[in-house]
């Protein structure tokens, strides 16, 4: 990569921008992401809401595409062999490859596929919760970036896949209004 390239300025700017308290609140989202026991409780808990609402198309819906984003991403990955940013830049050291990542389109993914799949009781309910995921792909797309995780067009890339996923499994599993 040049060293003039727009993710070396940015991972070089943020490097003298960066507050401990920052760097401590996204190691802990990147340990939270990467830990087997998170996505356990996140998967049984995903399976508790699916049974008690009795959700199948949202849970199958949202299996396929977590499934599908992270085989698409890793293929990816595998084709472009980018490598990840390197220290002193980076304060954490991640395996495999860089592009595209991989936390970026999963919940990209996932988040478009429950926007479309759920039937919103309310406009503003809609708003609130598309605000509210907006907010998450925001937040773990600058904590990898800001960790040095990722450069910063391995993020967009991420969040570019995960809208075509997202979209496809959410209209396949859309609910069809019947016809008269």
């Amino acid at each position: 990569m040049r060293s003039d390239s727009f993710d070396e300025r940015l991972l070089r700017w943020i490097d003298g921008h960066r507050v401990d308290v920052l760097t401590s609140l996204s190691k802990a989202l990147m340990n939270l992401s990467d830990s087997s026991w998170f996505w356990v409780a996140v998967s049984l808990a995903g399976l508790a809401v699916v049974i008690l609402l009795r959700a199948w198309r949202i849970g199958l819906a949202v299996a396929l595409v977590s499934y599908l984003g992270g085989f698409v991403a890793a293929q990816l990955k595998e084709a472009f062999e980018r490598p990840r940013p390197t220290f002193p830049d980076a304060l954490v050291e991640v395996e495999g490859y860089a592009m595209p990542s991989s936390h970026a389109c999963f919940t990209m993914a996932v988040s478009i596929t429950l926007l479309l799949v759920i039937e919103w009781r309310s406009r503003r309910t809609f708003v609130l919760c598309a605000t509210g995921l907006a907010f998450v792909q925001l937040l773990i797309g600058v904590a990898m970036v800001y960790l040095g995780a990722h450069w910063a067009t391995d993020v967009f890339a991420g969040w570019a896949l995960g809208i075509p996923i997202g979209l496809l499994c959410g209209l396949v599993f859309r609910k069809r209004e019947r016809s008269a």
